[in-house]
């Protein structure tokens, strides 16, 4: 397996090992929803087939929170309570009001619960006892919030922060842009966005496009700045840097194993491969970003 998206945190506090981890993982432990209840989570073993919350290879952990969702539609709502509100309206003779409608809406919610379908989604995370990290494979905010606020509740004494540095990202990658080069293991690729700072916050976006510095000099000028940028590093991992120091789009060049190894084998040669080289590339971003910042 592979992460796609990266979201950074630095682990702050608390003494995880894999054996304190393990029972405190599974003693919050993903159940189905409830008759009346629109979203369950809890952990989840990594692998359907295998038992264990913690897959360990080494000083690298992985783990993964569930989430369950029941599907109800606000189309398939309104339309129920639309059907429900015509027939007490033609009752009573006159429309019903605004708090009535809302009574006949939460009613509806409450009849059609039981019925719904639950859809789950899982979330990985990576721990890197080295370095003291913890990576989520998540794009998405809400999801990075909701699993970081679960684990500070599973695991006691757990504290996390996002990763920071020194240099902002955005002030790097446009100077990259327009002159400055990159440490020499980084190479930049023909994606990148610019934004203004204005209130409109004007953009400019190149898509498979030779970025030429002398171009996008004008636009820093104007009051741009990059806000991502495509690269590669050491010719082995593309991705997508973002101005708030999240990785995206992260596709290994030509560096896993074409075998016809057993499911097991390739997914630990596969974890094994992608932690020691993700890990490797975090630390040289960081040190490009004049190392981290701990204030």
């Amino acid at each position: 397996m592979w992460f796609r998206n990266l979201q950074i945190y630095r682990i702050t506090g608390g003494n995880i090992t894999p054996d304190n981890l393990e029972p405190a993982l599974s003693q919050h432990a993903l159940q189905p929803c409830l008759q009346m209840e629109m979203q369950s989570r809890g952990w989840l073993p990594p692998r359907n087939e295998q038992p264990d919350f913690v897959l360990a290879f080494g000083q690298h952990w992985l783990i993964a929170l569930g989430v369950e969702k029941k599907l109800l539609p606000a189309a398939v709502i309104n339309q129920h309570a639309q059907t429900r509100i015509a027939s007490i309206e033609q009752m009573q003779g006159y429309k019903a009001g605004k708090k009535q409608v809302r009574d006949i809406k939460e009613a509806t919610i409450v009849e059609l619960l039981p019925r719904a379908f639950a859809q789950r989604h899982k979330t990985y995370a990576w721990i890197d006892a080295v370095n003291n990290r913890l990576i989520l494979d998540t794009a998405s905010a809400n999801k990075a919030e909701e699993f970081i606020d679960a684990l500070v509740k599973t695991v006691p004494g757990i504290t996390l922060a996002p990763l920071d540095t020194q240099l902002s990202p955005s002030t790097a990658m446009t100077r990259w842009l327009t002159g400055d080069e990159p440490p020499s293991i980084f190479s930049v690729d023909r994606d990148c966005e610019l934004q203004g700072m204005s209130d409109e916050k004007e953009t400019i976006k190149y898509t498979c496009h030779l970025l030429d510095a002398e171009e996008i000099g004008r636009h820093t000028r104007a009051g741009k700045k990059a806000i991502r940028l495509a690269m590669t590093w050491d010719g082995k991992i593309s991705f997508v840097l973002h101005d708030n120091l999240q990785l995206r789009r992260i596709a290994p060049q030509d560096i896993l194993k074409e075998s016809p190894e057993s499911a097991e084998e390739l997914f630990v040669s596969d974890f094994t491969i992608m932690s020691g080289e993700l890990s490797r590339l975090i630390t040289d971003i960081v040190a490009a970003l004049d190392g981290e910042d701990r204030g």
